[in-house]
């Protein structure tokens, strides 16, 4: 397609995706306003981003190799905007003059209010702005989509689940592997019986080999650099000195503050969690332990090893699920028949334990296979013969494109697969371990409300306090 044909609203999402349309246009009108002509502005998916920093680059250019119209970029810092605006225009050359015209805002209120033809936006902020920014889009009756973690706080997944429900509007969290085939076909496969009872759920990071231990943050304060809204960067969370190097730059820095992210359960859990909750239909847990190697002080731990408990489910039986990262491993029991299969043990992955055998999936909750008793190595979930007959009851997202199954849904009406609805439910039994370690001990969890029974001073890690200064 070239850069003048335009994209109509309906073709768009089911061409190659390999062309990027850029109409030079002297208005642009909401793309719910129907303009006649296939190459009118109206035809337009019209969308900004939020967050112009690395994360940010990988999903607007997926975007826009799918055809949608960037009308504005947002960042506390105009560097990055500068710096997101030259990145397309040379991956994408046919992009340029979109790119040039996209309008640059520093305030995401500000971009709410000033782009009324705005359809759908891309957060790729921090963490801690996720649920508050998520929020103000939805209510502005915009599109959503938000990479992860999508919250931080079980109170936040909570509200932000019932906001996306009661909306009208697509949403779709950043867990990409959710997309594919193989995770989507694992989740009947296991719904089927095939593996019989399953109890146990291991799931992994153990990429970040070391570590620092939970720490304060330090004193003293540097000065904010020039350009640089510091006291906005913040925003919602609890306001402190800036300090360079401290609180970033880049989300594996920040998200390890706990006013600032979820640490590595957050990053990695979101993850390896998600297949799991789908196909076992788990609920809220209802004991969860964190081993506490350390003093808990402001930042995640130098490493975890995370239980779950949750109850049975209709036919489903109770469940014990295990989540390991840095220095922990599963037991060996659960390592061997992977290595023996695959030459190696995955840094970040997972495994369902049943009666009638095993399943292990990559760490995206994608890339699936079976090993079912009887069998000496692991085949692909696709083509184990025993999983041939077993229906196909899961929608399929089209061409096991996370992005591009947002934006036919924002089109077409409907939700999701990976819909905030359903995102947040994840959030809220992964983010329960923080709450163990930050209370440094097991506890008992009460998921209907949000409470650990007995224990006032846990409210603090569930209940939202957010700065009311940035909100919209």
């Amino acid at each position: 397609m070239t850069t003048t044909e335009g994209i109509n609203r309906r073709a768009f999402v089911k061409g190659t995706g390999a062309g990027v349309a850029v109409v030079a246009a002297p208005l642009i009108l909401p793309s719910r306003i129907w303009a006649a002509g296939a190459a009118a502005p109206s035809n337009k998916f019209n969308i900004a981003l939020v967050g112009c920093g690395g994360r940010g680059h990988g999903i607007l250019e997926e975007a826009m190799r799918l055809g949608v119209n960037v009308i504005a970029l947002c960042d506390v810092e105009a560097r990055r905007i500068a710096d997101v605006r030259k990145l397309m225009s040379e991956r994408l050359p046919e992009s340029r003059t979109m790119m040039e015209q996209a309008r640059a805002y520093g305030d995401y209120r500000e971009l709410i209010a000033k782009e009324p033809a705005l359809d759908g936006v891309l957060i790729a902020i921090g963490p801690w702005w996720h649920a508050p920014m998520s929020a103000a889009f939805i209510k502005a009756g915009k599109h959503v989509y938000c990479e992860k973690p999508l919250t931080r706080l079980v109170s936040e997944a909570r509200a932000l689940g019932k906001l996306a429900q009661e909306s009208k509007v697509a949403t779709q969290m950043g867990t990409q592997g959710v997309a594919s085939e193989t995770c989507r076909r694992a989740i009947e496969v296991v719904q089927a019986g095939l593996l019989g009872k399953i109890r146990e759920v291991h799931a992994w990071n153990v990429v970040h080999q070391k570590r620092p231990e939970s720490r304060n943050r330090p004193d003293g304060e540097d000065p904010v650099p020039s350009g640089f809204n510091w006291d906005m960067w913040v925003g919602p969370s609890p306001l402190r000195p800036y300090k360079r190097g401290v609180y970033g730059p880049g989300c594996m820095t920040s998200a390890m503050w706990f006013d600032f992210g979820a640490g590595l359960i957050g990053d990695f859990g979101t993850h390896t969690w998600q297949l799991p909750i789908r196909a076992l239909k788990l609920g809220y847990p209802t004991q969860v332990e964190h081993n506490v190697p350390e003093p808990v002080k402001e930042t995640y731990a130098s490493n975890a090893k995370i239980r779950y408990e949750f109850p049975a489910r209709g036919d489903m039986s109770a469940v014990t699920g295990w989540y390991y990262d840095t220095i922990n491993r599963p037991p060996r029991e659960v390592m061997e028949p992977l290595e023996k299969s695959f030459g190696k043990f995955d840094g970040v992955g997972g495994l369902l334990v049943g009666e009638n055998g095993l399943l292990s999936y990559g760490g995206w909750s994608s890339g699936a296979y079976l090993k079912l008793k009887g069998d000496q190595k692991f085949r692909g979930i696709s083509d184990h013969p025993a999983a041939k007959a077993i229906a196909k009851t899961e929608p399929r997202a089209p061409r096991q494109n996370h992005m591009l199954e947002w934006l036919e849904a924002a089109q077409n009406g409907t939700k999701p697969y990976q819909r905030f609805e359903a995102a947040t439910h994840a959030m809220e039994i992964t983010l329960t371990a923080l709450i163990s370690l930050r209370m440094q001990r097991a506890i008992e969890w009460d998921g209907a409300n949000m409470k650990v029974p007995g224990a006032p001073e846990a409210d603090k890690f569930i209940q939202t306090d957010w700065r009311k200064k940035w909100l919209a």
